[in-house]
């Protein structure tokens, strides 16, 4: 036996005990970027590599986690338009202002009520 291993003994049974080793974060890496080209189930791999398989399905998502949130998404925003507003003079002395595109039809019921034999 190494000396990671040893037998334990819990109210008078003796059970096989193996210490928990540390992955370092490289080999980690390498052994799941040779999982997904395995083509074998996560336990299989883990059986044939000596994990334990709850110990890889933590990294899997782990590693599946970190891929799929983004640290930094740059957004661009268009500008807002400019204002524009148009302006109606109706015989001299009134005159119709007009800042927005919700306002067109309220303006065109207002000139046909104003001048109901032209058409708009």
């Amino acid at each position: 036996m190494s000396g990671r291993e040893g037998m334990v003994e819990t109210g008078g049974m003796r059970r096989f005990h193996r210490a928990r080793r540390r992955v370092a974060s490289k080999r980690r890496a390498d052994l799941l970027a040779v999982f997904e080209r395995s083509g074998l189930s996560a336990a299989a791999f883990a059986r044939q590599h000596r994990l334990h398989y709850t110990t890889f399905c933590g990294w899997r998502h782990r590693r599946a986690k970190a891929k799929a949130s983004p640290g930094f998404v740059q957004v661009e925003l268009a500008g807002a338009p400019a204002p524009v507003e148009l302006v109606i003079e109706l015989n001299g002395r009134t005159r119709m202002r007009i800042s927005s595109a919700g306002q067109i039809e309220l303006a065109a019921r207002l000139l046909q009520a104003l001048n109901p034999k032209a058409a708009c």
